[in-house]
């Protein structure tokens, strides 16, 4: 028998003793039933299923997180059971209750965080038990503002050497790949994150200066979703 074949025994062996070994990491799993959640301001809030896909009870806690550079904070969110106990397999649907000063004017972007607390481990076992977040945006659509599913094609682009300027003027929150590419040089650069708030401006470093006049970005529906490559003009 060869060394090549020799260390390929070794392999399979040893992950077959590998597979029976006892498992020492448990880990926590609060699902939700959607990729985002969407409130609209008329229904004054909204509500999003979780459920325990562990094996064993656990709480379910959910926090509500502000994003920085947010349009506005007259929208608070509430949830009305932020702690709660699931057993192994339940599911839980969970309230949310939006609390507004003024109408809004602009759609309101925030996250929302479900996480599983394990019940407390029998100190006998060795056992490293972690808890898993699930960390989802949160749109806020207000009550006279018409529903538009390509809000990306309303963002203005513009460049000057190396940087690549991004607004967004819309009233819409826009969903989309943090990479954009410069076209037809193919030069990239990064926005840093998954969304655009209305009104904010982003400056993108490029990876070299170019005079291209479009960009092609790569936009996600309200949920998250791809939805292929769009080509805006740069001015």
């Amino acid at each position: 028998m060869n060394k090549d074949h020799v260390f390929k025994f070794v392999v399979i062996m040893m992950a077959g003793f590998l597979c029976l070994l006892p498992t020492t990491s448990l880990a926590t799993g609060m699902v939700p039933e959607t990729t985002a959640l969407l409130i609209d301001e008329a229904d004054g809030g909204a509500s999003m299923n979780v459920k325990n896909t562990d094996n064993k009870a656990a709480l379910l806690y959910t926090t509500i997180q502000e994003v920085d550079g947010s349009p506005s904070k007259d929208a608070t969110l509430v949830v009305t059971q932020p702690i709660v106990r699931l057993e192994a397999g339940q599911t839980q649907r969970v309230r949310f209750v939006l609390n507004t000063t003024t109408p809004l004017r602009v759609e309101q972007y925030k996250r929302v965080i479900f996480e599983g607390i394990p019940q407390a481990k029998n100190p006998a076992k060795k056992q490293i038990t972690t808890t898993i977040r699930q960390n989802l945006p949160v749109i806020i659509h207000p009550k006279d503002l018409p529903v538009f599913t390509a809000p990306w094609e309303k963002l203005a682009w513009s460049a000057t050497g190396s940087t690549l300027t991004v607004t967004n003027p819309s009233a819409y929150v826009v969903r989309l790949s943090p990479e954009v590419v410069m076209q037809p040089s193919g030069v990239s650069g990064n926005l840093g994150k998954t969304w655009i708030l209305p009104g904010e401006t982003l400056a993108v470093p490029l990876k070299s200066s170019t005079t291209d006049k479009q960009v092609k970005l790569f936009p996600a529906s309200r949920y998250g979703f791809d939805v292929g490559s769009y080509v805006a003009t740069v001015k």
